[in-house]
């Protein structure tokens, strides 16, 4: 079986991940979203790192450029999921996501603010005041060097935080992502896109071998770790996407 990453970007990346895991302990957030695309892996890792992650507290929103008509489907998500959840009280929310260039977390940011201030002037309140949105980056230094301006803007209000690592393993690695989507058309750039169904869940040898490999790096029994959420993720997408 071909090995994926070194053991020196294993290491950067379980100590990165080890790093979220205390901040998320320390932020104790109302809900934790984990984009469908790209953070289904971490959630995975952090669920052995902690082995009282909040799994109950977990949504996964379709926040990628790769989905099909994606402001509509994220637009749609984020309005369901304030309207079913927000009960008038301060709510706080932490996305944690891969962080390369930083655009496509910065468009999820951006995307649910929008959201907030439309639902909010409709219901004469400022919800932006209400519900708090931050960004916790698993970061990877982009190939030029530079992150996107918006994102670096919300790093320097203290919205978003980037945990540096020498490699994100997990990212655009099929073996390393058990999620299939549904594939939809080609966009213009002729890149594949998907929709926001999840077509099967599948789990190669190679990813138990990471999850085995990270329970084996924190003193986790091996034998008792293995894939979380498998439903919660299909009933995610689809609770917030009905009509």
């Amino acid at each position: 079986m071909e090995q994926q990453y070194t053991s020196k970007e294993f290491e950067s990346f379980i100590g990165v991940m080890k790093k979220a895991s205390d901040i998320l302990r320390s932020k104790k957030p109302d809900y934790i979203f984990a984009p469908i695309l790209g953070s289904v892996p971490l959630v995975d890792i952090l669920s052995i790192i902690d082995r009282h992650f909040p799994l109950e507290n977990l949504e996964y929103p379709p926040n990628s450029s790769r989905f099909l008509k994606r402001e509509e489907i994220i637009s749609k998500w984020y309005s369901n999921f304030v309207e079913k959840n927000y009960q008038g009280k301060k709510m706080s929310i932490v996305c944690i996501d891969e962080v390369i260039s930083g655009s496509s977390a910065t468009k999820g940011y951006n995307e649910f603010y929008k959201v907030l201030y439309d639902i909010g002037k409709e219901k004469g309140i400022s919800l932006e005041r209400k519900i708090n949105y931050e960004i916790l980056g698993i970061g990877e230094r982009p190939k030029n060097n530079k992150r996107n301006r918006g994102f670096i803007k919300l790093v320097n209000r203290k919205k978003a935080k980037v945990l540096e690592t020498e490699k994100i393993i997990t990212a655009d690695n099929y073996l390393l992502n058990p999620i299939r989507l549904k594939k939809g058309e080609l966009n213009a750039q002729g890149r594949q896109t998907y929709l926001p169904e999840i077509e099967f869940v599948s789990y190669p040898q190679e990813y138990l071998s990471l999850l085995y490999n990270v329970a084996t790096q924190v003193g986790v029994d091996p034998e008792q770790i293995s894939p979380v959420n498998v439903m919660k993720m299909q009933e995610s997408l689809e609770k917030y996407l009905r009509d």
